[in-house]
């Protein structure tokens, strides 16, 4: 690749400058209202910055060993979702350790709605998930 090439991406038919995605581009949150079935209760998730998105999946990983850590695999679900559960102004509801142990006490089903529209709203796939267990 020239160096010409690697200062553009293609987006919707508009081939981006650098300029375009380092000056000019506000980075924003996407927010995503979730209702809770079993709770009753409608929560807010918010989309992830691609630092807040590694940190996560670094921290299933192991660095001395190369694998998993088997707390982090268990709880992996629940830290996902406190770092996207936000109130209505765009603040962490999750703000200490011991809130993400008491999401383990919600019932399962709420659980894994709001783990599903967090992965969704964080471009998490099941692909993405197979492959870093896989590797």
């Amino acid at each position: 690749m020239t160096e010409e090439e690697v200062k553009v991406v293609k987006t919707n038919g508009h081939i981006a400058s650098a300029d375009d995605l380092f000056v000019t581009y506000q980075p924003k949150r996407r927010y995503r209202d979730v209702p809770l079935p079993m709770m009753g209760l409608t929560v807010r998730i918010q989309s992830l910055t691609e630092k807040e998105l590694s940190e996560y999946q670094a921290a299933t990983l192991d660095r001395r060993r190369g694998g998993f850590r088997e707390q982090r695999l268990l709880d992996a679900n629940r830290r996902l979702i406190a770092a996207c559960l936000v109130d209505g102004d765009g603040e962490k509801l999750c703000t200490c350790p011991e809130h993400i142990q008491r999401i383990a006490s919600w019932d399962g089903m709420d659980t894994q709605v709001l783990y599903d529209a967090c992965a969704e709203h964080s471009g998490i796939t099941k692909q993405d998930i197979e492959d870093l267990v896989g590797n």
